[in-house]
């Protein structure tokens, strides 16, 4: 996954004047990673995530997104609401990039939700739709940690070959991304890393 963001991460650092050539010299020659490139570092920042998140192309991204959600929640209501389901609190449906799928709530909530969707016959189904979602997101998630790590790896290094180092550091402990869709009687939403930027 590293190897096909080489061309954006080396098109990035050329935009912050941070190519080893540009810089380094003759001296870059040896090209030895100094003491911050060797430093273990943070995991991702809020700060780093609220930049990636808000530049044009990703915030547009989350604005379709946001949209999108509350239009599922209201739809799904509807129909919960039509098939006789009441919820008392929230149920939470989570989707991680691992595949795995667990739904929360209260345990009337979280039957009656399951027992609603084994039952529903739309085309598309609610669980597709919330799984489409849960992949839409899944993928803006993705992409806004990818920027936030090449940011805060260019910042934190001092040479290309460390900023690359450090992006594939940081990106190895982002670890699993969950996606959470959250629906009540009266409210929504969908978090994932990256959504707290635009979520007030």
């Amino acid at each position: 996954m590293v190897s096909g963001l080489n061309g954006s991460l080396l098109s990035y650092l050329s935009t912050q004047g941070l190519d080893a050539s540009a810089k380094n010299g003759s001296a870059a020659g040896k090209t030895k990673t100094d003491k911050t490139d060797k430093t273990a570092p943070q995991p991702l920042t809020q700060a780093a995530l609220h930049r990636a998140a808000g530049t044009a192309k990703s915030a547009s991204a989350i604005q379709s997104l946001e949209s999108a959600q509350k239009t599922l929640a209201a739809d799904l209501r509807a129909a919960m609401a039509k098939a006789g389901v009441q919820l008392t609190g929230p149920v939470e449906f989570s989707v991680k990039s691992d595949g795995s799928v667990d739904i929360k709530g209260s345990d009337s909530d979280k039957a009656a939700a399951k027992a609603f969707l084994k039952a529903d016959t739309t085309q598309p189904s609610f669980a597709s739709r919330i799984a489409t979602q849960a992949r839409d997101a899944l993928k803006l998630s993705a992409t806004i940690q990818q920027s936030a790590a090449i940011s805060q790896a260019a910042k934190l290094a001092k040479s290309a070959g460390g900023v690359m180092a450090l992006y594939t550091s940081l990106m190895q402990q982002t670890g699993t991304t969950s996606v959470v869709f959250s629906v009540s009687a009266n409210s929504s939403s969908l978090t994932y890393p990256g959504s707290l930027a635009t979520n007030a």
